[in-house]
């Protein structure tokens, strides 16, 4: 039994389809205006942005190689994903990209809401005047901190 000329016609119009989704979603590095980067809560810049079909995904690189992401890095990509979406953009995912993984965060509401209350947070603590208290006990990342030489903890 032989295929149909209307069979053959309905698999290369659906063939075609799928090549012309797979070309509309591939992504595209882009370019993005430098006022952008700088809004009412935060200013910043990630290291690229690509097109993906109808959106825009910023994309952070960094060095280090860890086995799930860094909180103050996911934050670091949710506030360009709010930068973007301040400006008009359809930001519907950022990735965070270490030494041989990649991870889509995820920007909706509810990663809206939990940026915001991270603003609310640092905004409370840098009008005090005062260094923040040290994250944890033995936090190994006080030799980072900018307040290190003041800081009586």
């Amino acid at each position: 039994m032989g295929v149909s000329k209307i069979e053959m016609i309905l698999l290369m119009l659906v063939l075609c389809g799928i090549g012309v989704y797979v070309w509309w979603m591939r992504e595209i590095p882009m370019n993005i205006d430098s006022k952008v980067w700088s809004g009412k809560l935060f200013t910043g810049r990630p290291d690229a942005v690509i097109k993906k079909g109808p959106w825009i995904i910023p994309v952070e690189f960094k060095s280090a190689n860890h086995e799930e992401p860094m909180e103050s890095h996911k934050v670091q990509l949710l506030c360009y994903c709010f930068l973007l979406e301040e400006n008009g953009y359809n930001v519907p995912y950022g990735i965070l990209r270490y030494r041989g993984k990649k991870f889509k965060i995820h920007w909706n509401s509810k990663a809206k809401r939990y940026l915001m209350k991270i603003a609310e947070e640092a905004i409370q603590s840098l009008s005090k005047n005062e260094p923040p208290l040290p994250l944890a006990e033995n936090d190994n990342r006080c030799y980072k901190c900018p307040y290190r030489f003041i800081c009586k903890q």
